[in-house]
């Protein structure tokens, strides 16, 4: 976790083979516990309807997503009433299938934030970093799920990016915003993006790492406040091109949403 923030991709921007894994194991999961749910006198039409919507879901780049999906199902009860948000930051990813738009969705000093994406309608996930939950609502026509699963937050043996230098490049400016641009490298990837602090919202609430965790080659001072927000980034894959990735900020809007879970039925128990 910590490379991703010290790369300033607090959006958890690197697309991962693993979390792919991950996210196809929990659609097989969930679509379990839908079928079983059939037994639990949840209308065969609800079933149907939710196998519906997941199969849409799956179908949609999402399969690439980046979100680090936790393969440990929990209790509904550990999941908050509500998630409140007032801040809405579009994205778009663009890779050699095409392009996904993601809608992120945030609350000033709030450890958790919201994704959804246009492509997989009837979904809505949140990533809580506080409980170390991720939870994925969805809805098809009147039928309402919730899930959600413990998110590894176990840090890796080794850091990629401990003797790698942080290199300051030009400004652009996006949307309106002026933006620093950085450099780094590892063996497997060059990673180029923009940061500005002159956006009034930012993901440095998600977490609590220190600047202590900043590898060797990098200038802590350009990354000490923490505040900044991530506009713009590109991901060079040096063994293979067809994973390069583009994701640029498209709009950073205010705007008030709260999901509730009491709108929403436990897949396979009770709410």
């Amino acid at each position: 976790m910590k490379k991703l923030i010290l790369l300033g991709c607090s959006l958890l921007l690197c697309i991962s083979t693993t979390e792919a894994q991950f996210l196809k194991k929990l659609k097989e999961k969930v679509e379990k516990k839908v079928e079983h749910a059939v037994t639990e006198n949840i209308s065969d039409k609800a079933a149907n309807e939710a196998n519906k919507s997941l199969n849409k879901m799956w179908e949609t780049n999402l399969k690439n997503s980046p979100i680090p999906m936790g393969a440990n199902r929990v209790d509904i009860s550990e999941v908050p009433q509500s998630y409140d948000f007032n801040w809405e930051y579009q994205l778009n990813m663009e890779t050699k299938d095409g392009k996904v738009d993601m809608t992120y969705l945030l609350k000033e000093d709030a450890p958790y934030f919201g994704m959804r994406v246009p492509q997989a309608e009837g979904m809505f996930m949140v990533l809580d970093m506080d409980r170390k939950l991720t939870v994925m609502y969805l809805s098809s026509d009147d039928t309402n799920f919730i899930t959600a699963s413990k998110t590894n937050t176990e840090e890796e043996a080794t850091n990629p990016y401990e003797n790698s230098e942080l290199k300051k490049i030009g400004t652009k400016n996006i949307l309106g915003y002026e933006c620093q641009g950085y450099e780094t490298e590892t063996e497997e990837h060059k990673f180029t993006f923009y940061l500005t602090r002159e956006a009034p919202i930012s993901f440095a609430n998600m977490y609590s790492d220190k600047k202590s965790n900043i590898p060797k080659g990098w200038n802590a001072d350009w990354l000490e406040d923490g505040d900044a927000l991530m506009m713009e980034m590109l991901m060079v894959d040096k063994n293979n091109p067809d994973h390069n990735t583009n994701m640029r900020c498209t709009g950073l809007e205010k705007k008030s949403f709260t999901i509730n879970k009491e709108n929403y039925n436990a897949l396979g128990t009770s709410k």
